[in-house]
């Protein structure tokens, strides 16, 4: 060896191969291939955002941008047309229709008794819905909210179902009834005694079923017709230069071809009785 010269040093022991930088990422590239090889998952759908109500506008403004075309064009609702319609006056004459007579009393005695004509009191009934309402009912309406008295709450009653078709035009309560009147060439006087007295009233009726009950001279009489409830109204009145009137209303008929029977009885009757005051 040479002098000055510094001996060399042992190479140091090798080691296995150290990991590289590549190396070290390589395990993290293959996560993020299989990553990539997997779907994405799919993203949760959106909920829409709720609409806001759209803000009504005002009244005013509808109605100054509709046109009088569009206006007219719109129908009347049935709620609109009933809040329109005028309510009915009932006791106004203007509003009411005029009955003269039902069941043989006129208005004005109706009206003298009761406070209200024939029209108007079928008017009050219409609007307080009698043409749904039996008998009973609308007796109950008269004498409960107009406080009608018994006799006048069975007229009425009768007389409204009557003009309204609920009930015969000869019906009653207590039955049918009919009526008959005749003129006669003969005074007055005459004319009750051929009814009252049995000997002159056999010379043209000759029916012993009619039994006097009442009688008034020269006005009326009251009859019992045979052993029934059946009853006779006779009336009587000066017409005036020798002439007479006699009118008989036949009450409590039972049925209403009974009652066209009677009707056609007393008018023959009335026919006798004629040719016997033209014969004497």
């Amino acid at each position: 060896m040479r002098s000055g010269t510094q001996a060399k040093s042992p190479p140091a022991p090798t080691r296995g191969p150290s990991k590289t930088a590549k190396d070290k990422r390589a395990p993290l590239v293959a996560k993020a291939k299989a990553a990539k090889l997997q779907p994405a998952p799919k993203p949760a759908p959106k909920k829409p955002a709720a609409q806001a109500a759209p803000r009504a506008k005002p009244a005013a403004t509808v109605a100054a941008r509709a046109t009088p075309a569009k206006l007219a064009a719109k129908p009347a609702t049935a709620k609109s047309a009933v809040k329109n319609t005028p309510k009915p006056v009932l006791d106004s004459p203007a509003k009411i229709r005029p009955i003269e007579q039902a069941v043989g009393v006129t208005s004005e005695a109706v009206a003298r008794r009761t406070g209200k004509s024939w029209a108007e009191w079928f008017a009050l009934l219409d609007a307080a819905g009698a043409a749904e309402l039996d008998h009973k009912g609308i007796v109950a309406v008269l004498a409960q909210r107009h406080g009608v008295g018994p006799w006048w709450q069975q007229m009425v009653t009768v007389a409204y179902e009557q003009a309204r078709g609920k009930r015969d035009k000869d019906q009653t309560p207590d039955g049918y009834q009919m009526s008959v009147s005749r003129t006669l060439d003969v005074p007055l006087g005459k004319l009750f005694k051929l009814w009252l007295e049995p000997s002159e009233r056999n010379k043209w009726l000759g029916d012993d079923r009619f039994t006097i009950n009442k009688a008034t001279a020269s006005k009326s009489i009251r009859a019992r017709w045979g052993r029934g409830t059946s009853r006779i109204d006779v009336s009587f009145s000066d017409k005036g230069a020798g002439k007479a009137q006699v009118t008989v209303q036949h009450h409590r008929i039972e049925g209403f071809s009974a009652a066209e029977q009677m009707k056609a009885y007393w008018a023959k009757k009335l026919g006798a009785l004629e040719e016997l005051v033209t014969s004497s």
